[in-house]
């Protein structure tokens, strides 16, 4: 999997998020979030399900519309260090994904907002 930063390299960050990190435009900022959302909302957007492959440092959700985020699973080091009875054991729900032994969590909202994040970028 190929790095996205390279030493040195200062990496480009979005304005939303730029206001967002700076607490400015706070109007424009929820509107965001309202939007995220109403969108969630409207097409019943969940996480279907999640797959993960420890060798290629590789975690992929799958959402109910058919479309596959994927991240690193090194981005989660609670998720990279349980094992994978652990991380079978998954719930999911109308927020996101759970996993109950561990007791930690992802929510649909956080991933669609990175990949809003990403594609700004």
């Amino acid at each position: 999997m190929k790095k996205s930063l390279k030493s040195g390299i200062k990496p480009s960050i979005s304005k939303e998020l730029t206001a967002l990190l700076a607490g400015n435009d706070d109007d424009e900022i929820s509107t965001k979030y309202d939007e995220l959302d109403k969108i969630i909302r409207d097409n019943h957007l969940k996480i279907k399900r999640f797959v993960f492959f420890r060798e290629l440092d590789l975690v992929i959700f799958v959402l109910n519309n058919r479309r596959i985020i994927q991240r690193p699973l090194s981005l989660y080091p609670i998720l990279e260090h349980a094992n994978e009875h652990v991380l079978n054991q998954y719930k999911v729900s109308d927020y996101g994904i759970h996993w109950p032994e561990i007791d930690a969590g992802l929510s649909l909202r956080g991933l669609l907002l990175e990949e809003t994040v990403k594609l700004a970028v």
